[in-house]
């Protein structure tokens, strides 16, 4: 589930991400009540079956049950993974769109977020999920060789200079020919984020995360896509 409200009495209004479906927003009745169906199973960060009919009219579904999964991710008991958990819920909804296909939106939400519960709190799964999440969405990020001319970005060779209208990286010696603003990064840093791009979440919590330039550069690109600033954001960066 990606959020909720409580409406009138009794009853929620749920967004949420499906495997099958994609993007939904439904109304949960009498569910603030109704400890059979609903307690715990409408909450952030749970993993669950739903069952659920479509309304004649309206987009919202009448949600009628639902079970938790039992290797669902369990609760977050520090404030880091509830911040970087928040983080991935609201970045998620941000990149995906109601009813649209979303599977691999959903696999990487799944994962991001079952490592999390097994891992510490770190900058490396932030950036790998950040750069998973965007390859779902449509936007896969070059930080492994420069856009203009293909050279690797490798830790010994400097700057390199990520261009968010590109997607991508440019090395030093091309970078006047990118008249675009642009974010000097170390080509270390820009080197690691092309390897967590590449590894599965699961592993990411082992390997060297990008550093403070490379969450610089994820959130220019993500301003200039999403029309809003992340309210988990604040609260993320000041637990990392």
């Amino acid at each position: 589930m990606l959020r909720a409200r409580d409406y009138a009495d009794a009853d929620r209004i749920v967004t949420l991400l499906t495997r099958d479906f994609g993007k939904l927003s439904g109304i949960a009745k009498g569910a603030k009540a109704s400890r059979r169906r609903f307690e715990r199973k409408l909450e952030p960060f749970t993993h669950a079956i739903l069952y659920f009919r479509r309304r004649p009219n309206g987009h919202l579904v009448f949600i009628t049950r639902a079970e938790r999964i039992d290797e669902a991710p369990p609760e977050f008991d520090d404030l880091g993974k509830i911040a970087l958990g928040s983080y991935m819920l609201e970045l998620t909804d941000a990149l995906t769109t109601e009813e649209a296909e979303a599977v691999d939106a959903y696999e990487v939400l799944a994962n991001g977020l079952a490592v999390l519960a097994r891992n510490p709190t770190s900058q490396a799964l932030r950036h790998a999920f950040e750069l998973k999440i965007l390859q779902a969405a449509g936007f896969g990020l070059d930080f492994g060789c420069c856009r203009s001319c293909r050279k690797l970005a490798e830790g010994d060779t400097g700057f390199v200079y990520f261009v968010p209208s590109r997607g991508g990286i440019v090395c030093a010696g091309c970078r006047a020919q990118a008249a675009e603003s642009a974010v000097r990064m170390l080509a270390a840093n820009a080197a690691a984020l092309a390897l967590l791009s590449q590894t599965p979440l699961a592993d990411s919590p082992k390997l060297p995360h990008g550093g403070a330039d490379s969450s610089t550069a994820t959130a220019r690109f993500l301003a200039t896509i999403l029309d809003r600033k992340l309210r988990s954001v604040d609260f993320l960066n000041s637990m990392l």
